[in-house]
């Protein structure tokens, strides 16, 4: 059996892929793809995604099984087309190799899509559900919707696909550019006191735990029903912000003050932003999601 991840040295792929070794047999293989060694797991070397005859030979290659994409980027410091060509062409390139091996009807495929796709959400449209069209506003989200576009019309005339939408992701090893992994930081490196710079603390966002998406996701894509459909992974509940800076600081047993810089805080953030996760569940089944207190645990103990 062989796993393509793409974005496998990623906060979502390392996880993904630390979950797959410790879940199946010895009897497969996990590939990523870039220029990257990525530990556990074999690398094929693509210097180039927006290529489609190296992203061709890959596949070709490999024979995936099945393939995670979930590369992608919210590098605000990325022009437009660089951007387009991550969260666009390499989706594209991917689906348009299966086609061309004829693995389109073989391969079981995950595309991670975002939160973001949504947009500006009115208190009306709580909670997010799937139904709910999307107007994005970031380069981001209206990247990541096309990509989700342009996947649910090739899984029309073909099958096997899902996109995923997730919402807010914490766990260990959480990038330094995500929130929560931002205050992990930088309490990590005060001594025994300091000062927290954050931006706006009294917004509530539906925290996912890393474990439960890659956990959902295998899930998912082994699943019948879900095949030609994009599902929130989320857990369906808000939680403030606040309430876990404060469990943070908490656990980090240092004398800690918050103080709100006006360059960290957005004048378009959402106050109240989280999913329905009904859809998911109606797939999946029942399913016990890591309250938020015990991965902020995780994190400061990492």
């Amino acid at each position: 059996m062989n796993i393509v991840i793409t974005g496998a040295g990623g906060f979502l792929g390392q996880h993904l892929i630390n979950y797959l070794n410790k879940t199946l047999s010895k009897d497969f293989s996990i590939f990523s793809f870039g220029n990257k060694k990525i530990p556990n797991c074999k690398n094929y070397n693509i210097d180039d995604i927006s290529d489609k005859e190296q992203i061709n030979l890959a596949i070709s290659s490999i024979k995936p099984d099945y393939l995670f994409h979930l590369a992608g980027t919210s590098d605000n410091s990325l022009d437009d087309d660089s951007i387009k060509s991550v969260n666009i062409t390499y989706a594209n390139n991917l689906l348009s190799s299966l086609e061309k091996n004829n693995l389109h009807n073989h391969t079981k495929i995950i595309v991670v899509g975002s939160s973001a796709e949504y947009g500006t959400i009115k208190p009306n449209d709580l909670p997010i559900n799937e139904g709910l069209k999307p107007k994005p506003k970031t380069i981001y989200g209206k990247t990541k919707y096309e990509q989700t576009l342009n996947s649910i019309s090739w899984q029309q005339s073909h099958r096997k696909l899902v996109v995923v939408r997730p919402f807010n992701i914490i766990g260990e090893n959480i990038p330094k550019h995500l929130a929560i992994g931002n205050f992990y930081s930088q309490i990590n490196l005060m001594p025994y006191k300091g000062v927290l710079k954050t931006g706006n603390l009294n917004i509530k966002r539906d925290f996912i735990d890393v474990f439960d998406v890659v956990c959902i996701m295998w899930k998912l894509i082994n699943n019948n029903k879900a095949y030609g459909e994009v599902v929130n992974i989320c857990t369906g509940t808000p939680s403030l912000l606040i309430d876990l800076v404060i469990q943070m600081i908490s656990l980090s047993e240092k004398k800690i003050k918050c103080k709100i810089e006006k360059n960290r805080v957005r004048n378009d953030d959402i106050k109240v932003h989280y999913g329905d996760n009904k859809k998911l569940i109606s797939i999946i089944g029942n399913y016990e999601f890591i309250f938020w207190k015990k991965t902020i645990n995780k994190i400061m103990q990492a």
